[in-house]
């Protein structure tokens, strides 16, 4: 088959391209984590700040950012909505996705060649680094050309997902028709907006590109090729398409080379390294030695461990693949309730969202402008309570009704303060990491570095790393997710220009706010919103999506930004346990599955979760009626 033929050849080609643009781009993430590392060690211990540091680390996030896209894109890592398609006729599905693939690689396309022409633009005005003057040029055109391998590898998406559809049958190539047209379409009327027969009121307009939005995404479009879509053709018909085109091309460069940015994929090698050295199993055993011997002990040690290992990770997803394979044979080995066990599991995952470092917290904080440092701190209690809650729910459960998780072996105080040792690398990085934030004496960024640097150092004092080889992978692992993360954010950010353009967020803003209603109400239907759409997609990209317009409302409504943060980003973590998505679920599941520890559904398992689900709602609950519980800590905090 021929599609197939170009795809595989179009494959050969590229991947050594793709594979060599990660091995820089992750090259060059070590540098950034040295380079600040030196510059905070010279200034606090040798009062020598290095010179022109932060203006190093943000041309080389240029770098780190575009290179690892393509090779993600090969590796199937960037994301996508599957939800609504899954609706559609078998032949209908590869149709879709064939036109979601061919809009993807026209429009990342031009924003290589729009990133060539700002490398021109900025060659031609000499525009250079303010301290050490390095030309700006030179990292937009390596920008372009990583982005151009980035262009060819969604290319072959395009012509694998052709060849499925031509392999289902040559009639069925004509449910294509519809789909080329409607990309054709928005492409012509990006480059011809006087096209339009009729005026549209901007707001109105905002409204309608919003809906597009979501209607791309929902019919499998990549997220950061919709937004970056969305951005060109709502900017040329409210403006003209050379300003829609500069937007793309501008915020390319300016938002992946912001410093505070940079505190993602720092934060992302260190939570890796945290993973793959296996500090998580030293956590399990010491929360097993001082719970294990109640009853549901081990599924309590789980949760408690999985509070301990957010701390230094701060995602649900790595919790619940870490402690799916390590915990889940120990209660089984003890006969626990496999509802229970699997409910445990991911349950005691989504603590990572609450205590800091949490990339829920680093994405809102960067989105609005507000202090990660004092998100992170904010999301300590709420945290301990919700830990403190499901460890109650477990104990109450197994209380009545023993059979659920029998206690495991006593242990003596002896043995309880001998297992600390275990975790006592733990305990450095997050006092590292946290206190340092807490105290002022880093920004996020920079916390951010020294831990994963840290994270390096107890590992290889404790011989936790076997071989260089490791470190790497966990590197090569954190650019490839910075990459996906960052598709989104930078094209997000332009989307955001053009809803200012519309004013679609103040307009909404003002007309929420002035409802006849109490704002209690009106924060209701919103935390309903993001719970809805934690359901059908990530934390990450449902945050971009609609922060620009929701947040201006939550401001006008009197209510405390740090505060909000934390409210949401609980929200749509409990999302992730709600059927019939529920990603952290899906996710066990299938490592169960595959595993065959218990013989469970999927189903059982969202039971399992249940009784968890309304501990998260309870929390909610008193973060809403007792706001001080997220804003106690932060207050405290040096110029808080």
């Amino acid at each position: 088959m021929w599609a197939f033929s170009l795809a595989r050849v179009l494959k050969r080609v590229i991947e050594p391209f793709g594979r060599g643009s990660l091995w820089i781009a992750a090259a060059t993430l070590c540098v950034v984590v040295l380079l600040v590392v030196v510059d905070v060690t010279g200034r606090y211990v040798l009062k020598i700040p290095l010179k022109g540091s932060v203006e190093l680390v943000e041309v080389l996030m240029i770098i780190v950012i575009f290179g690892g896209m393509a090779a993600t894109a090969l590796a199937k890592g960037h994301v996508r909505v599957d939800v609504l398609i899954g609706r559609f006729p078998p032949t209908a599905q590869l149709a879709i996705t064939a036109c979601a693939n061919l809009l993807a690689v026209s429009i990342v396309a031009i924003i290589s060649w729009r990133n060539f022409v700002q490398g021109l633009y900025l060659k031609s005005g000499f525009y250079a680094t303010g301290v050490l003057e390095l030309p700006l040029w030179t990292f937009a055109i390596a920008s372009s050309f990583f982005i151009t391998v980035f262009a060819i590898a969604f290319l072959v998406d395009f012509f694998e997902s052709l060849g499925e559809l031509i392999v289902s049958g040559a009639r069925n190539c004509l449910w294509l028709i519809p789909g080329v047209l409607v990309v054709i379409a928005l492409f012509v009327l990006s480059f011809n907006p006087g096209m339009l027969p009729f005026e549209i009121e901007p707001g109105i307009f905002g409204l309608i590109g919003f809906l597009l939005l979501f209607a791309l995404i929902f019919l499998r479009v990549y997220i950061g090729a919709a937004m970056g879509m969305i951005t060109l053709l709502g900017t040329a018909c409210m403006t003209s398409t050379g300003a829609g085109l500069s937007v793309l091309g501008m915020t390319s460069q300016t938002v992946a080379s912001q410093f505070t940015w940079s505190a993602i994929p720092l934060f992302m090698v260190m939570g890796i390294i945290v993973s793959v050295v296996g500090f998580s199993r030293q956590l399990y055993d010491t929360a097993y030695t001082w719970l294990g011997h109640m009853p549901g002990g081990l599924a309590s040690a789980t949760v408690g461990a999985c509070g301990a290992f957010a701390a230094i990770t701060g995602e649900s997803l790595p919790g619940v693949v870490t402690f799916s394979e390590i915990a889940l044979p120990e209660m089984k080995a003890y006969n626990y309730d496999a509802k229970l066990a699997t409910g445990s599991v991911c349950a005691g995952a989504t603590i990572g969202v609450l205590i800091p470092p949490s990339l829920g917290f680093i994405v809102y904080g960067i989105l609005v402008e507000q202090s990660i440092g004092k998100l992170f701190i904010a999301g300590i209690l709420p945290g301990i309570i919700l830990t403190t809650g499901f460890i109650l729910s477990i104990l109450f459960r197994c209380w009545r009704n023993p059979t659920l998780g029998p206690p495991g072996p006593a242990t003596s105080l002896w043995e309880k303060m001998k297992s600390l040792k275990g975790s006592w690398s733990t305990a450095v990085l997050f006092v590292l990491v946290i206190g340092g934030l807490y105290m002022g004496i880093f920004t996020p960024t920079e916390a951010g570095a020294v831990g994963a640097f840290a994270a390096v150092v107890l590992a290889a004092t404790t011989r936790k790393i076997t071989s260089f080889r490791s470190v790497w992978g966990a590197v090569v692992h954190a650019t490839q997710t910075t990459a996906m993360v960052f598709f989104i954010f930078i094209y997000a950010n332009a989307l955001t220009n053009f809803f200012a353009t519309t004013k679609l967020p103040f307009a909404l803003s003002e007309f929420i706010a002035g409802l006849a209603v109490p704002s209690l109400v009106t924060l209701f239907g919103i935390m309903v919103m993001y719970f809805f759409l934690g359901c059908i997609m990530n934390f990450i990209p449902a945050l971009i999506l609609t922060l620009p317009i929701i947040y201006p409302t939550v401001m006008n409504l009197g209510f405390d930004p740090i505060w909000f943060g934390v409210l949401i980003v609980v929200m749509l973590e409990t999302a992730l346990l709600t059927p019939p998505i529920g990603m952290n679920v899906f996710a066990l599941s299938g490592i169960v599955q595959r595993s065959g520890i218990y013989n469970i559904s999927m189903y059982s398992i969202f039971a399992g979760v249940t009784p968890f689900w309304f501990v998260l709602l309870g929390v909610i609950a008193l973060l809403v009626a007792f706001p001080q519980i997220a804003l106690f800590l932060p207050n405290l905090m040096m110029g808080g």
